[in-house]
């Protein structure tokens, strides 16, 4: 075995002494102070105060995944190309994702593209459609990432480089496992024999394939990268995606919180990054943005790693986008964006179509993503990031999400999340104290949910614009829903009717009893009423004439 790579292979095993970590983290701190000129730094300010109504984060594969596009045409303007969709709408900001973490669909130099790990490895299938789309492309002298710049140049749209950095889709997709992971299996958190063991997707061990940032090598590879991509392309900043996905040490396998050597580790490669994005900058005379999408909260950051009020502090990021949208009205984001805001960080929060579904499909309606964008409005936002959503023809929510006048007076639909839409992700054991569902206690002891809402559905009534709003809920078991009280925040409602067959509780309270923002909705559940009882969904319906 080579030197470095025994030396590296023996601090894995050895693990790295706090000191150590420390002293490397310094030392990342003192390269990070570069100079930027005055000129470049006034550029940056105005950058960072652009307006970014909705940003548009593009997975990269849509097209390159059909037969035939092999052309421009056939990338930006075909019947599977998004960009048709979100030119000339509330989209201001396109990032651009182009493949996961080590697999990229662009030549690259420094790690594999998806046409270079199907030829190595024979995977055919729909990716040897991928492998012939990227080839096509290479041979005309171009690609996605280029493509992609030029488009949003030319439509006045900022062009941001979205590195996702440590997916975990390699977990079941051999084709985003390059030849670099397959090589380092010490690179890993765990293993599939391990992850086998550990049973369903939500335990953190069945994600084996996430790097572990614990690796100096680890952290070497993905800096090389985005090194590469400020290099190569006309980008105006480079998100660098720490929420896809959240776990990048060895106690996250186990739900326990990032130590404070790790959490240093992770504040170093930030600013090593930061370094990348603001030299790149310098050399081209325009700065490149930095970007983070982390966590919506301060507590679930520190878990991961992510010591996100020193990355304020000390000006690591330009721009936050927060959360992955799965739990789209109950998101705590406001916490964060006061923080950042007394930063002067701008943050943008999630809507992702994963995350509008929840039971039956019900919140997958544009009624629940305008009630969704009205309460992360409400929440201070600088703007919403639309995410997991593939539009290949006019898409009605980018006309409207953008702005809260542009939502004024449409339906909506309101809800606290039920957390079991989360089933199948990555949750890394933070309480979800704001979701359903809500046990109500045996002894008759009140519980209370907390609905947001986005809209003052008590002044819409003033002005005559309101038609109406129903509130319902539906408790587990069904025959719970006959004797269950509910008031609103503290006024006793009654019923309009129950259903003890779906376990639904229809209500119309007065527009008054509502307020702006939270709303507390209280059940009691009465005597004689055995065995457990949880309220599963909480819903309010808004009608506008």
């Amino acid at each position: 075995m080579p030197g470095p790579a025994r030396r590296d292979l023996l601090k894995s095993a050895a693990g790295l002494s706090v000191a150590g970590v420390l002293r490397e983290a310094a030392e990342s701190a003192a390269a990070a102070e570069v100079e930027e000129p005055p000129s470049l730094r006034a550029q940056r300010r105005e950058a960072v105060g652009r307006r970014r109504r909705l940003i548009y984060n593009d997975d990269g594969c849509g097209p390159l995944m059909q037969a035939g596009c092999r052309t421009r045409e056939a990338f930006l303007a075909g019947p599977h190309s998004r960009m048709p969709a979100v030119t000339g709408t509330q989209v201001d900001s396109v990032f651009f994702c182009s493949g996961a973490t080590h697999v990229l669909n662009h030549p690259t130099a420094v790690a594999e593209s998806y046409a270079d790990v199907a030829e190595r490895y024979g995977i055919g299938g729909e990716w040897a459609v991928f492998r012939d789309n990227l080839r096509a492309l290479e041979r005309t002298g171009t690609d996605a990432v280029r493509l992609m710049s030029q488009h949003c140049r030319r439509h006045a749209l900022e062009f941001v480089y979205s590195h996702r950095i440590n997916d975990i889709h390699n977990t079941f997709l051999p084709v985003e496992r390059s030849t670099w992971f397959r090589e380092h299996p010490e690179y890993w958190l765990n293993t599939p024999e391990a992850a086998a063991r550990a049973g369903g997707g939500n335990s953190p061990r069945h994600w084996w394939s996430a790097l572990d940032f614990g690796q100096p090598a680890v952290l070497e590879h993905l800096a090389r990268i985005q090194e590469e991509v400020c290099s190569r392309y006309d980008v105006d900043g480079v998100e660098v995606d720490y929420f896809r996905s959240p776990m990048f040490f060895r106690p996250n396998l186990d739900y326990q919180p990032a130590t404070p050597a790790q959490r240093a580790i992770l504040t170093g490669f930030q600013r090593r990054l930061r370094e990348i994005h603001v030299r790149a900058g310098n050399r081209r005379s325009r700065p490149i943005l930095t970007v983070a999408r982390v966590p919506a909260t301060v507590a679930a950051c520190r878990h991961v790693g992510i010591e996100i009020r020193t990355w304020l502090r000390e000006g690591l990021v330009d721009l936050l986008t927060v959360g992955g949208g799965y739990i789209p009205f109950t998101e705590p984001v406001s916490e964060l964006v006061r923080l950042a805001h007394g930063a002067g960080v701008p943050v943008y929060s999630t809507l992702s179509a994963s995350g509008l579904r929840g039971p039956e499909n019900r919140y997958s309606t544009a009624e629940a993503w305008r009630g969704a964008a009205a309460v992360l409005w409400r929440a201070g936002v600088d703007g919403l990031v639309i995410f997991n959503l593939f539009p290949t023809g006019p898409e009605p929510r980018f006309q409207e999400l953008g702005a809260p006048a542009s939502l004024a007076g449409k339906n909506k639909l309101f809800a606290v999340d039920p957390v079991r839409i989360l089933e199948g992700d990555l949750v890394q054991g933070i309480e979800q104290r704001q979701a359903l569902p809500l046990s109500l206690p045996a002894d008759g002891a009140p519980a209370t949910a907390r609905l947001p809402l986005g809209d003052d559905l008590a002044a819409a009534e003033r002005q005559g614009n309101l038609a109406g709003v129903a509130l319902r809920a539906r408790l587990q078991p069904a025959r719970a829903a006959a004797g269950v009280e509910v008031s609103l925040n503290r006024a006793r409602l009654t019923p309009e009717r129950r259903d003890e067959t779906g376990g639904w509780i229809h209500l119309q309270p007065p527009a008054r009893r509502f307020r702006l923002g939270r709303n507390a909705v209280t059940f009691r559940r009465p005597g004689g009423l055995e065995g457990p009882v949880e309220v599963v969904l909480l819903e309010a319906e808004v009608r506008y004439r």
